[in-house]
């Protein structure tokens, strides 16, 4: 069978056609990069709409993502394929689907960013955290390590790490991400393609400011690790999909023989000396995770252990190692959370009916862009999974680990209690391998690319396909990704009213909110109270106004931003917020600082 360059190296004119190629490749992402730049500058913060960021880019936008995508395609169809050719159009595709929120937005979005930076703040400050104030002090790891960068570059705080961070840490994603998918069995061009698919489909915005964000990077660098110094042994077997009784009893029992789960049945691919170092930096980055994130440890070990049934991982010691060191931090490090707690951690064990529908069933609500919005991202989801089924259909290869890395992670879902973001997190556990599995389903791994091919026509055939799936996911995610930028991201007066409150407020006092979406927190923790009265149910306007009028906070903070989330997700009619602070007014408030997108309202009066 011809190789995958087939016999392009004996044709005099192959290297011109591959220059012609290299050309084009880098044209279309140059000027897919300049569009980038006009779109950004002419996008106006201030109009946004209910839809999110989508509402405020042109047409170069899209211009530029159909561009970078088609380099992307071409430069994936270039025979030989080279993955230098192809991470230049891949990084302008990041760039587009995570750094364009922050070339736009004037500020951070999320106000859990904003969090964060407060709780590094002060560990700088202080030299310790803040015991019983929050659970996630409780896992201080990744506080401690933004304390210490952000001291090592001198500033007073953490706020210039947030606006650029997603398209940073997503940056750095990429590495572990190309060895994992060099060394899954699959060929090189669907390993590209599927990094592609990784960063068109992952819309799941847990890339900002925090603790997940690191962890996750520590997630893909130890299956990264395991991938590229073991691979499966081969073995006989009957057919993959043999569905009769007998068979299935026989590979099970197979995967979980003691040969199997010592390591018997794989082959290390570095000598003993390097596998040990490994083995060891590994120990240090699942110590790290440990002591920064609730989940992602137990997220490792699972993944862990689907990789040593199916022969991708030799040495047992590491899954023992990590579940240790996470039952360890839990009981010890983290006692603070747990004493008191017990059943935030196990109450929602096997209960995973009412999990689902705290991730699902209750994010379908809100006015109709929301919903639009929610329905889009499970499509996605959807659709990819769809991709990935086919592509795990198609393939044939020594071991099913990375069908195993995408079931294991929804082990959680029967054994956490993570709250409404559990299953997004287990969705983006499950991505880098379920991407890898859909690009299965485009790219096989025989050689598309040799003489009768190419002489067929059919390459052209693939790479229409190629760029059109990618294009097709990519523009999704930029709807959804920004879907809800109108309440999530704020505005440079939102950053100043919430910076005058903290200047002025006296410790004890409390600061009022109709709802969570402000930059709060960033500054003074534990000083000031923070009263938001949609934090036990979502209220009416009037319910809101006899809340603050029952609580009393000392200052209220009304913004564009929790405008927009009344209309978006409360229902409320437009101009509520104008109305509701015309009634403060009335009850005993004065305004004391007003921007175009904040007001700040400070109680005149003992009531």
């Amino acid at each position: 069978m011809p190789s995958e360059e087939g016999d392009h190296r004996r044709l005099p004119w192959n290297r011109i056609v591959r220059s012609y190629v290299d050309a084009w490749s880098l044209g279309l992402a140059a000027v897919a990069l300049a569009l980038w730049i006009i779109s950004v500058h002419r996008a106006k913060f201030a109009d946004m709409g209910l839809l999110g960021l989508v509402t405020i880019l042109g047409w170069t936008y899209f211009l530029g993502l159909a561009l970078v995508v088609a380099s992307f395609a071409v430069a994936l169809l270039r025979t030989p394929v080279r993955t230098s050719r192809v991470l230049i159009p891949l990084a302008v595709l990041v760039i587009f689907l995570y750094g364009t929120a922050s070339a736009v937005e004037p500020t951070s979005a999320l106000t859990d960013s904003w969090i964060h930076a407060g709780f590094t703040q002060y560990i700088i400050q202080h030299g310790h955290v803040l015991n019983n104030y929050d659970a996630r002090f409780s896992w201080p790891g990744g506080f401690s390590l933004a304390a210490v960068l952000v001291a090592f570059a001198g500033q007073p705080n953490a706020i210039a790490l947030l606006r650029w961070f997603p398209v940073v840490i997503e940056l750095l994603y990429a590495a572990p991400l190309l060895a994992l998918g060099a060394n899954s069995g699959v060929s090189r061009r669907t390993a590209l393609l599927g990094v592609a698919l990784f960063y068109s489909t992952n819309w799941i915005y847990q890339d900002y400011f925090s603790p997940q964000a690191l962890n996750y990077l520590f997630f893909l660098v130890v299956i990264a690790a395991v991938f590229v110094c073991w691979r499966p042994r081969k073995i006989a077997h009957g057919k993959i999909f043999d569905v009769r009784i007998r068979a299935l009893v026989a590979r099970v029992r197979q995967s979980v023989t003691l040969r199997r789960l010592n390591g018997g049945d794989t082959v290390p691919e570095r000598d003993a000396r390097t596998i040990l170092w490994v083995l060891a930096l590994l120990t240090l980055v699942i110590g790290a995770s440990v002591m920064s994130h609730q989940l992602t440890p137990y997220a490792l070990i699972v993944a862990l252990a689907g990789l040593l049934i199916t022969r991708r991982l030799g040495r047992p010691e590491l899954v023992i190692v990590a579940a240790l060191f996470a039952v360890g931090w839990l009981s010890l490090g983290a006692s603070n959370y747990w004493i008191g707690h017990l059943n935030d951690i196990f109450g929602g064990i096997g209960q995973i009916s009412s999990t689902v529908g705290s991730n699902v069933t209750n994010r379908v609500t809100g006015s109709a862009s929301h919903r639009l919005i929610v329905q889009l991202r499970m499509g996605i989801i959807v659709l990819l999974y769809l991709f990935a089924v086919a592509g795990a259909l198609r393939r044939k290869p020594d071991s099913r680990s990375l069908e195993a890395l995408v079931v294991a992670p929804f082990v959680l879902l029967a054994i956490q209690n993570y709250g409404g973001e559990g299953l997004l997190r287990v969705v983006l556990f499950a991505l880098p391998f379920s991407s890898l599995l859909a690009a299965s389903a485009v790219l096989s791994r025989r050689a598309y690319w040799a003489g009768q091919y190419q002489r067929d026509g059919r390459r052209i055939v693939v790479g229409a396909l190629v760029g059109i799936v990618l294009l097709v996911f990519s523009l999704g995610t930029t709807v959804v990704r920004g879907g809800n930028d109108a309440y999530e991201a704020f505005s440079l007066g939102e950053v100043s009213a919430v910076n005058y409150t903290y200047a002025h407020a006296h410790a004890g006092e409390a600061i009022g909110v109709v709802s969570a979406y402000l930059p709060l927190g960033q500054r003074d923790l534990g000083r000031l109270d923070i009263y938001i009265a949609d934090s036990q149910s979502t209220p009416s306007p009037r319910q809101v106004l006899e809340r603050f009028v029952k609580a009393r906070p000392h200052w209220i903070v009304l913004s564009r931003s929790q405008e927009a989330w009344g209309e978006i997700l409360a229902g409320y009619p437009p101009g509520w917020s104008k109305a509701l602070q015309a009634d403060l007014v009335k009850k005993f408030y004065r305004v004391v600082a007003r921007w175009p997108t904040a007001t700040v309202l400070e109680r005149r009066v003992t009531q």
